[in-house]
């Protein structure tokens, strides 16, 4: 019985990035020191559209019961539709929206929709989520192999203010994501053809 050749089998496993995708949780802390600002495309790899970052402390919100405090769950920065209208994430590569902590940063109920798209197309249906003002909440989602995302906010009562901001942070993105069928099916076929190979040798 011949053995495989293990230096030649790691070779062509180094083929195979299996795991070819990059994971990060953004906390929206390095994308500026100062009170707040709009956040540019590139950031961690995406191209952002009407997100700003917003330190509410250096910004001097009013309100210590707003959301804009409440919906910071790490460091002391997070995302806010800019003006509370709608917002959106796109990139040029597919990746995948896993989660994120949101809050609202007025409105007591209010509706975030969100919305994903692949080539223009919708994938899957929309999630509604409900937030309040008071903390920040978890969401996880099903967004795979996306490259847009919308998010329109509406519904819910005037409570600390009638504006239509959420804030978003802790937000688990997936960019450059592979589909695991399609690499496990490539690795499976290299190594059907390694080992008929070294059959056919032997």
């Amino acid at each position: 019985m011949k053995i495989i050749h293990l230096p030649l089998l790691l070779l062509g496993l180094s083929m195979f990035n299996i795991d070819a995708s990059h994971a990060a949780v953004l906390s929206f802390d390095d994308v500026t020191d100062e009170a707040e600002t709009a956040i540019a495309d590139g950031y961690a790899g995406l191209n952002w559209s009407n997100f700003w970052v917003q330190n509410p402390e250096l910004s001097q919100v009013a309100d210590f019961d707003s959301g804009f405090y409440n919906g910071v769950v790490s460091g002391a920065y997070s995302a806010f539709n800019g003006a509370g209208a709608g917002a959106a994430i796109a990139s040029a590569t597919p990746f995948d929206f896993a989660s994120a902590y949101f809050a609202s940063a007025s409105r007591w109920g209010l509706e975030i929709t969100l919305t994903g798209f692949r080539n223009g197309v919708q994938q899957g249906g929309s999630q509604l989520i409900v937030v309040n003002t008071d903390a920040a909440r978890f969401f996880s989602f099903d967004f795979s192999g996306i490259d847009s995302l919308q998010f329109v906010a509406d519904g819910g009562e005037e409570y600390l203010g009638s504006s239509y901001h959420f804030t978003m942070d802790n937000a688990a993105i997936n960019t450059s994501a592979v589909p695991l069928p399609a690499t496990a099916s490539l690795f499976g076929s290299f190594l059907a053809g390694f080992i008929a190979a070294r059959r056919r040798k032997g």
